[in-house]
């Protein structure tokens, strides 16, 4: 298998990670009209012109809690990238930051759970962003066990 080093690897992810923040913020230009679009979409259900003014309000609302969402995990992700970048992995900053994202996860879970009233495919997203939440907090947990075990190991040196 081909396999990069880890400088170029963390390079790679940081410019993917500021790609996607750029997407993120151009998207809450264009966010009202993806909206509208994906509500007036026909699916098996029929057309969803039936949702109410405010229940495209709030359809609006979800969507931008989820952009900011997305955008606030992303930047925490780059803090974390640059720390990665200077060694300074082990920290309990570091492990804030992860925590950080975790629970972006997790509410970002819960806003698609929340659109699943009007868009039944917003389930698997909120499943998946759930899922991610978790898998999150379990690195979290790894990461934090080896940042007491470091600091421990540091303070018998």
């Amino acid at each position: 298998m081909f396999k990069i080093s880890n400088k170029l690897s963390t390079r790679i992810s940081i410019i993917l990670a500021m790609i996607f923040l750029v997407g993120c913020v151009a998207g809450l230009f264009i966010l009202p009209f993806l909206t509208n679009m994906l509500i007036n979409v026909d699916d098996n259900i029929g057309n969803r012109d039936a949702i109410t003014t405010a229940g495209r309000v709030f359809v609006h609302i979800l969507a931008y809690a989820a952009l900011l969402d997305a955008i606030l995990a992303d930047v925490m992700l780059l803090f974390l990238l640059m720390r990665v970048k200077n060694s300074l992995v082990f920290t309990e900053i570091s492990v804030g930051l992860i925590r950080g994202v975790s629970w972006c996860c997790m509410f970002l879970g819960l806003i698609f759970g929340l659109l699943g009233i009007y868009f039944q495919l917003a389930f698997i997203v909120a499943f998946a962003g759930i899922f991610l939440g978790i898998c999150l907090r379990v690195t979290k947990n790894v990461i934090e066990q080896a940042t007491i075990i470091k600091s421990e190991n540091d303070l018998t040196v």
